[in-house]
């Protein structure tokens, strides 16, 4: 129940990833559930395969990412706090996208979505990118936020890029 306390303090921008114990088991935890609720956002639009897949993926790129740019400032015992605050975060927000697409489905046959559920969405990428930048902010003793943030933004980016090819050769 901490974690989760602490998790909910980091969305806030309260806390840092520097408040999480620094354990593997809470790690594997929000990876888990960050692919639960991948698989409940991406099961109706892609198939179950298609969303396992991606999500194994996206949680892959989040971790290498993390190892890689901590590695750069050259703070790599801080793998696994940077690492589970942001899938710890990701899987929060990602739940509440999921209850969006509930209140709100998106079609996959049109690709549409209601106009106010990609106002939440885009709301919540937001909110994403910002605690992304908070965490990386932290984690990396950058200057200021926005650093972090602009980080953030090459992170979702590529992660996109590669989620997204990965879809296409899944689903191909």
């Amino acid at each position: 129940m901490n974690g989760l306390l602490v998790m909910l303090d980091i969305l806030r921008a309260r806390r840092g990833p520097q408040d999480l114990p620094a354990d593997p088991a809470l790690a594997v935890f929000w990876t888990g559930v960050a692919v639960a609720v991948g698989l409940a956002i991406g099961v109706p639009m892609y198939g179950a395969t298609a969303a396992l897949v991606m999500n194994l993926v996206d949680v892959a790129v989040l971790f290498g990412f993390v190892a890689l740019a901590l590695r750069f400032q050259g703070f790599v015992g801080r793998q696994v706090q940077t690492y589970t605050a942001m899938v710890g975060t990701g899987a929060i927000l990602g739940l509440l996208m999921a209850l969006l697409t509930l209140v709100a489905p998106i079609d996959p046959e049109a690709g549409e979505a209601p106009p106010l559920a990609v106002l939440g969405m885009l709301l919540l990428l937001g909110w994403l990118l910002f605690v992304y930048g908070h965490i990386l902010h932290q984690a990396l003793e950058l200057s200021n936020r926005m650093a972090g943030v602009v980080i953030a933004l090459g992170f979702v980016l590529i992660s996109s890029v590669i989620t997204q090819g990965v879809a296409g050769a899944v689903t191909a």
